[in-house]
C-alpha cells in the first residue's frame, strides 16, 4: 500500500519542444479518427473493474490513486450519500492494494443512494510520464469516452478531492442545455490555465462523443511522450478551441459552484485544490462531520 505523499512539480511548465509535439499530437487527434487509436486501446484493455452499463442520470466521474482514495474519494462518496439523492458515480482507482479494492466493494454494498461502479489499472501508465501525479490528474479524461460510449449518459468529470454540499446531478441538470461540454473557462488568463478542469462535462451528442474521443486519444499519446508537467488541462484548452473555431462544437460557463475552492455555503461542491486549502480549518471540520457520521453509524 503506497500512501507517501505527492511529488511536488517544481517546473511547473513545458518545454517549447513538449508544447510543440503536444499541438502536433493534438491536431492529429482532431484530423484523423485513428491517430492514436493503438495507444488509447492499450489504456482501455488494461482496465479492470465494471463500467455501468445503463442509459439515464448524469455519471459523476472522478480518478485517484491510493493516498487520495483513503484521505478523498471515500469522504467524497460518504458526502454524496449523506445527501440522500440518487447519484450515479464512477471511481478509477490508480494501482489500489488489495485492501483498496477490498474497501470500495464493501463501500459500493453499502451505498443506499450512490450507484457505485469503479474500474482500476496496475499501475503501468502512471510511469510513462515523469511524475505519476500527471496520469493521476488526466486518467478521468480517458475513462470518460469509455462511459459516454457504455451509458450514452452526460459525463461530469470531477476532482475528487471534493465534499459534497448539495445535490450534485440535479444541480448540474438544472443548468444543462443543449451545449455539447460545459466546462470552466478563464479567459483573462493565459495559455493552458484559461480552463480550470476541475468540473468539466460532456453530453452524450454527436459532437461531445467526438470531443472525449479526441481528447482521450490526445492524452494517451501524449503521456506515451513522457511528459514533465499536466497534460489535461493543455489537452482541454487546444481541442476545445480547435473545434469551436470549426463550429464542431457548443459550450457552456460551468459554475464555480460545482468546484469551489472558497468554501461557500451555496455551493454544489466544496473542492480542496491545495493542500493548504485541504489543511484549511473549514474542509478540515467538512471532512470530520461526514466520516464522524458514518463511522457512529
Amino acid at each position: 500500500m503506497d500512501l507517501s505523499p505527492p511529488v511536488v512539480i517544481r517546473k511547473k511548465r513545458h518545454s517549447p519542444l513538449m508544447r510543440w509535439r503536444i499541438e502536433r499530437a493534438t491536431s492529429r487527434a482532431m484530423a484523423k479518427e485513428t491517430a492514436y487509436r493503438r495507444e488509447f486501446d492499450a489504456f482501455r484493455q488494461s482496465l479492470q473493474g465494471t463500467l455501468s452499463s445503463t442509459d439515464g442520470s448524469t455519471v459523476l466521474l472522478a480518478a485517484c490513486n491510493e493516498l487520495y482514495y483513503w484521505e478523498f474519494a471515500r469522504t467524497f462518496l460518504r458526502s454524496i450519500e449523506a445527501i440522500g439523492s440518487p447519484e450515479r458515480f464512477h471511481l478509477h482507482l490508480c494501482e489500489p492494494s488489495p485492501e483498496a479494492l477490498a474497501d470500495i466493494e464493501a463501500l459500493a454494498s453499502s451505498l443506499s443512494t450512490v450507484e457505485l461502479t469503479f474500474t482500476y489499472d496496475d499501475g503501468a501508465f502512471a510511469k510513462l510520464p515523469a511524475y505519476p501525479t500527471i496520469y493521476y490528474a488526466a486518467v478521468r479524461f480517458l475513462v470518460a469516452p469509455l462511459i459516454l460510449s457504455a451509458t450514452r449518459s452526460s459525463v461530469l468529470c470531477l476532482d475528487v478531492d471534493g465534499i459534497a454540499r448539495a445535490p450534485v446531478s440535479p444541480a448540474f441538470e438544472a443548468i444543462a442545455g443543449e451545449e455539447d461540454v460545459r466546462l470552466i473557462k478563464r479567459p483573462g488568463e493565459k495559455s493552458v490555465r484559461r480552463v480550470l478542469a476541475s468540473a468539466l462535462a460532456i453530453r452524450p451528442s454527436e459532437a461531445g462523443i467526438r470531443f472525449a474521443d479526441r481528447l482521450g486519444r490526445a492524452i494517451a499519446a501524449i503521456l506515451s511522450m513522457h511528459p514533465r508537467y499536466h497534460v489535461d488541462q493543455i489537452a482541454i484548452v487546444r481541442i476545445v478551441e480547435a473545434m469551436e473555431a470549426k463550429g464542431e462544437l457548443s459550450t457552456a460557463q460551468m459554475p464555480l459552484s460545482f468546484a469551489d475552492h472558497e468554501f461557500g455555503e451555496d455551493s454544489a461542491i466544496w473542492t480542496a485544490k491545495s493542500w493548504q486549502r485541504k489543511n484549511s480549518e473549514a474542509f478540515v471540520h467538512a471532512k470530520g462531520a461526514v466520516n464522524g457520521a458514518f463511522d457512529n453509524s
